[in-house]
């Protein structure tokens, strides 16, 4: 399902061309490209990396697999764009460093910090909130489908944390952006009695710089919660939707809602809160794919790093949390 919004996005941006898709059977491969004009159906990774009219490659495979086919990628020459998550930060960091030394692109395929809003909270904190310290996000999606890959824990190890506490974990490193070591980590987690996936989990995080988080995440409220709230010294940034924007994003079409954050300071009441609309012409998720096309051709090694980094660190703090709630 994920394969195909990002195969529309890459059809929808404006620098980049879907070429071919490849599947561990020929079968599944050709009814995807069935879907989609003049886009070639190879069987397997392998065959999908010796097109010389590849230049990179979007993985979105099971966990388990997507070290793998990232080096082979890498490997051959090709820029590659991975879902998330990964199986730990040891096997990302094999993958970002194997595309640095080949000079090649990597990026997470995290959708919401490519819309415009990210940047414009980003560069409106330091102003609207102060100093943040603390950062609290909520996401739910309903799923009870135990044939979902989700469920598998042979294939998602991390289950509902790799799949949605990703996002809270990305908050952190994008909005809370903690300067020190974790000093504390804490994650209760209901795990499904007859598959034993992690199907929700909350928790906390907490650094020796004085942030911290809390975060709540899963498949069983039943019904679409994406709430965050960051804290600061002189005020409360607030979304509703932080993850898919409820205005134009893959899952949601709803072109009367504004896309934006709200602010509360001082002692305001509901009537006091003010909203910034923060507005996009063009889905997140095809602002994803031309930002990655972008990094693929600057040869920027800087601005490479910078990203790469960013997913070695909500892989590290993700890491954290499933660790506590194994132990």
């Amino acid at each position: 399902m994920i394969a195909g919004v990002v195969a529309d996005a890459i059809t929808k941006s404006k620098n980049a061309k879907l070429i071919a898709v490849s599947g561990r059977q020929i079968a599944g491969a050709q009814n995807f490209a069935a879907k989609r004009e003049n886009v070639a159906a190879v069987q397997g990774h392998g065959n999908l990396l010796n097109r010389p009219d590849v230049d990179a490659i979007y993985i979105a495979t099971p966990t388990v697999a997507k070290e793998e086919i990232a080096l082979a990628a890498i490997a051959a020459g090709k820029h590659v764009i991975v879902d998330k998550p990964f199986i730990d930060r040891a096997s990302l960091l094999r993958m970002t460093t194997a595309a640095a030394a080949k000079g090649l692109a990597f990026m997470d395929a995290t959708h919401f910090v490519h819309h415009p809003r990210t940047a414009a909270i980003q560069n409106a904190i330091a102003e609207k909130i102060g100093s943040p310290r603390s950062l609290h996000t909520t996401f739910y999606f309903p799923l009870s489908d135990r044939t979902n890959i989700r469920f598998d824990v042979r294939q998602e190890p991390m289950g509902e944390l790799g799949d949605l506490a990703w996002y809270s974990m990305r908050a952190v490193v994008e909005y809370l952006r903690p300067n020190g070591q974790i000093t504390k980590v804490a994650t209760v987690a209901e795990r499904d009695p007859q598959t034993a996936a992690i199907v929700r989990a909350s928790g906390l995080i907490a650094f020796d710089s004085g942030e911290v988080s809390t975060f709540d995440a899963g498949y069983t409220a039943g019904t679409v919660l994406m709430d965050l709230q960051l804290l600061g010294t002189s005020g409360v940034i607030g979304i509703d939707d932080f993850v898919l924007d409820w205005a134009d994003s893959w899952a949601f079409k709803n072109p009367g809602v504004n896309t934006g954050y709200s602010l509360r300071t001082g002692m305001a009441t509901r009537k006091d809160v003010t909203f910034t609309p923060t507005p996009s012409s063009t889905p997140a998720e095809v602002l994803m794919i031309q930002n990655f096309a972008d990094l693929a051709g600057s040869a920027s090694a800087p601005r490479r790093a910078a990203l790469a980094a960013t997913s070695v660190k909500t892989q590290e703090y993700l890491d954290a949390l499933f660790a506590a709630a194994n132990s």
